[in-house]
């Protein structure tokens, strides 16, 4: 699952998904990749758009081809079926994009988790306090504490103050338009960049 920076664009959340899901694909253990990237239209889903959920659904181990083990050096070490720690590895190794922050947990306990706790790993750090500015700062100084930590898979802290917005300002005030796709109509004002939903 992996966690980009605020402020990222559809399109290319999109890319970044495809991509994912096409290189997860490619190990021969792999039967199915399915990625959802954002917040599904529920209120169980507290997934923000800076999030990947990307569910994997795997061959049986007895399906799984033997491929060459390598150390960290590269060096060829067995010919044999990986593990499920290994394929884990491979998979993480694979998926480095700048920017972009894996964690591999089973679905159901990232989604128990981030509804308990809102963190999306099973291990977290609050901060708190009333500047963000601050906030952020202290969270990426312990995020380099972290990452040295042995045993540590990965380390992010979520940039608060990095999203992107708009603002806008008018001298008049559009007209309202109703939108009816439903039984229920709603009002909402014409604009230009957002349509009535």
């Amino acid at each position: 699952m992996p966690t980009t920076f605020p402020g990222l664009g559809v399109t290319e959340a999109r890319a970044i998904l495809q991509q994912t899901d096409k290189i997860i694909k490619s190990f021969p253990e792999v039967q199915h990749v399915f990625g959802k990237i954002g917040r599904a239209e529920t209120a169980t889903d507290p997934a923000p758009m800076d999030m990947i959920e990307t569910t994997i659904m795997l061959k049986p181990e007895g399906e799984w081809p033997a491929v060459d083990i390598k150390d960290a050096d590269g060096k060829i070490i067995a010919h044999r079926h990986r593990t499920p720690d290994e394929l884990s590895d491979a998979m993480n190794a694979a998926i480095q994009f700048p920017g972009l922050n894996n964690a591999w947990t089973m679905p159901i306990k990232t989604r128990i988790d981030m509804l308990a706790t809102g963190i999306k790993t099973p291990v977290g750090i609050k901060i708190a306090g009333p500047d963000l500015a601050e906030l952020e700062r202290v969270a990426a100084e312990v995020e380099a504490v972290v990452k040295a930590v042995p045993g540590t898979l990965s380390a992010f802290a979520e940039r608060t103050m990095a999203a992107t917005t708009l603002s806008s300002t008018s001298t008049a005030m559009p007209s309202p338009v109703t939108a009816s796709t439903s039984p229920m109509s709603r009002t909402c004002w014409k604009s230009p960049w957002a349509a009535c939903r």
